[in-house]
């Protein structure tokens, strides 16, 4: 072998060789941290418009408000003192004041706002719902009272007629301040629903002659009446005795105690006065 080929054979094993590894390499520094960058401001310019922010705009918009409606107000204070001055006139016609009185109430309308004008028709449906209600509540109080005086006077009337007496005027009279309407009741006192005019009289107690209140229908008060010549002889044809007043009542002919005086009455007399009306002789029935 030539030493040409050693050289050759040398240098082809050579770099068949790895490679030696490389040295490590030393760790970086850490970056220094970059400084903010501060906005540039540009010098102010006289002449460049102000900005304003929403803030301001809003508190701007909330002040113009204000004084706009303070104006109104004024406006509608000098205007309404106007009309009402106008009112106050006593020599304006009907016509002229309904026209003010318009006017006015359509400037209030006007200056009013929403929540105002509702609150304001609210009130007033308010006070003419009141009103209405307070109109038919009189209305009703009217009839019913004229329905219960009618009832009254229509059984009284019966009544004095039934009972054969001089005026049932006068019978009217004389109850209609004792006689009420009231309620019927039922076996356990409870309300019918039916109305009946009933009479608090002002009767004599049967066993023992002292002056007592009784409960009674008309048609009964006025018969228990006439039972009672001492208290209402009076009242009634059937207490007259013939030649004795007659053509009046029996208060013409009573003795002191109120009876028929039957010494000034003949045989015949006493007789029919005792079958017809025996409460005047002091007789009972």
């Amino acid at each position: 072998m030539t030493d040409f080929e050693k050289v050759t054979i040398s240098l082809a094993m050579y770099d068949n060789e790895p490679a030696a590894p490389a040295a490590p390499a030393a760790p970086a520094a850490p970056a220094a941290p970059v400084a903010p960058v501060e906005p540039v401001t540009p010098p102010s310019d006289p002449n460049d418009p102000k900005v304003f922010t929403q803030e301001d705009v809003n508190r701007f918009m909330a002040e113009d408000r204000r004084k706009t409606g303070l104006k109104h107000e004024a406006q509608q204070t000098e205007l309404e003192t106007a009309y009402k001055d106008a009112l106050a006139n006593q020599n304006i016609s009907g016509e002229a004041r309904e026209r003010l009185e318009g006017q006015l109430e359509d400037l209030q309308k006007t200056f009013l706002s929403k929540e105002q004008q509702l609150e304001q028709d609210k009130t007033k449906l308010e006070e003419k719902y009141t009103e209405e209600v307070s109109g038919l509540r009189d209305k009703a109080e009217i009839w019913e009272t004229r329905y219960m005086r009618g009832l009254v006077d229509r059984e009284l009337q019966d009544a004095a007629i039934k009972n054969d007496s001089f005026s049932s005027e006068q019978i009217m009279s004389l109850l209609n301040p004792m006689t009420k309407v009231v309620e019927v009741l039922d076996e356990e006192g409870k309300g019918t629903g039916e109305f009946h005019p009933m009479v608090d009289l002002q009767d004599i107690d049967q066993k023992t002659g002292e002056p007592i209140i009784t409960r009674r229908t008309p048609m009964d008060a006025v018969k228990r009446m006439r039972e009672l010549p001492q208290k209402f002889g009076n009242l009634f044809k059937s207490n007259v005795v013939s030649g004795v007043g007659e053509g009046s009542a029996t208060g013409s002919g009573l003795s002191g105690t109120g009876m028929v005086d039957a010494s000034k009455m003949s045989t015949a007399q006493y007789m029919e006065m005792r079958r017809k009306n025996p409460g005047a002789l002091g007789l009972g029935r």
